[in-house]
């Protein structure tokens, strides 16, 4: 079992050993990758010196790179010539940089003495830089793998992507400080909302015996969808997930990310998503996006909204400010009752549109005071709420 928080390391907290000596050999390339990998788990604003350094550990298996913030955590393997065993942190910003100047297919020689001296050779070129010891370095929990959840990446990619938009970005509400996840029934759900929108998704999942909900903090989804991103290769389509009363570990099998979950209740989101639809309009996701990106320019101020006015057709979008500037912009639609009006904030618009693959969506509208959804034409089990704005 993962320890319940990130904490100082203690003798036996590690299998691998522990040596002020550390000795390997691996290409640019590879360490740069794996550095690039667990640096954006780095604090920027800690007070602790350890927390801007990365710990290696050298083992049979390789180079084994982590960084934490004490939220979020990144490990991740290098392949690595391991020539003596060892651990060791080493400051992130000066080592980066330096490896940032060398060709990828330059060799590098790493060594480490007494007192964390450590030295990075390449060719004629050298880097001596004064890291911490690993003893210094908090203790990331460990997940046992062989008791995790295969969820496949594609959906999981697809979950993220267009809900965690919505999550709040508001300290004072921690609760909704992430996405909201529901694993249940052979369904995995995941929402997020600020209070003035929601974002829900439904998926299958092969497993039916979950009975799982969590709160995972927005940068942790942050990170996660660079784990499953298109461009990143792995051997296997799915993700290792595994959730503990406080903890979350989500791996591809050589990149795990670690996260502490947010405590407390989610608000119920089921009774916010509308149940009845007055109108519903089919539209050109791009057109619309297009038209709403136009339209924003005459808001002026963040904040501002634009007005979508339905006559048989056509929707007009519409923005004015102060009497100074007025955008308007026009999409066909298959509308055919009575003039409509209602206003929306554009940015939330354009959120879920850039979201959004399918160009066929639908918008389902009942009166200006109500709540708007966004969908796909095609697709029910995706919703996306919007509070109007006054007139």
């Amino acid at each position: 079992m993962p320890a319940n928080t990130y904490g100082t390391a203690t003798s036996g907290s590690s299998q691998i050993k522990r040596s002020q000596s550390l000795k390997l050999h691996c290409t640019k390339a590879d360490l740069f990758q794996g550095i690039q990998t667990v640096q954006s788990a780095i604090s920027q604003r800690s007070t602790l010196p350890v927390l801007g350094n990365i710990l290696f550990e050298a083992d049979d298996q390789g180079l084994r790179l982590s960084a934490t913030d004490l939220e979020v955590g990144i490990r991740t393997w290098v392949k690595a010539d391991v020539i003596e065993k060892g651990a060791v942190t080493i400051p992130a910003k000066i080592f980066a940089d330096f490896l940032r100047t060398l060709e990828d297919n330059r060799e590098i020689k790493l060594e480490v003495s007494e007192n964390s001296k450590i030295e990075i050779r390449s060719g004629r070129d050298r880097l001596n830089v004064t890291g911490l010891p690993k003893e210094d370095y908090p203790v990331l929990p460990e997940f046992d793998e062989s008791k995790s959840v295969a969820i496949s990446k594609t959906v999981i990619r697809e979950m993220v992507k267009k809900t965690m938009f919505a999550a709040s970005a508001d300290e004072t509400r921690y609760v909704l400080n992430g996405v909201h996840f529901i694993l249940e029934k052979g369904k995995a759900t995941g929402v997020a909302t600020d209070g003035r929108r929601l974002a829900y998704i439904q998926r299958p999942i092969a497993d039916k015996g979950l009975q799982i909900k969590v709160i995972v903090p927005t940068k942790a989804v942050q990170e996660l969808v660079r784990l499953v991103s298109d461009e990143k290769k792995t051997e296997s389509d799915d993700l290792k997930v595994s959730f503990t009363d406080n903890q979350a570990s989500f791996s591809d099998g050589t990149t795990v990310i670690l996260s502490r979950l947010i405590e407390g209740h989610f608000p119920n989101f089921e009774q916010v998503i509308p149940k009845t639809k007055d109108i519903q309009l089919r539209l050109d996701r791009t057109q619309l996006l297009a038209s709403v990106t136009r339209a924003a320019v005459g808001t002026l101020e963040r904040g501002g909204s634009v007005r979508l006015s339905l006559t048989k057709g056509a929707l007009r979008i519409q923005a004015a400010a102060q009497g100074r500037v007025e955008v308007e912009s026009e999409v066909a639609t298959n509308y055919e009752g009575p003039e409509f009006e209602v206003a929306f904030n554009p940015a939330y618009l354009s959120d879920v549109l850039k979201a959004l693959e399918t160009n066929d969506i639908v918008i389902e509208l009942t009166t200006p005071l109500n709540p708007g959804v966004i969908r796909p034409a095609d697709d029910e089990s995706y919703r996306y709420v919007m509070m109007p704005m006054k007139l």
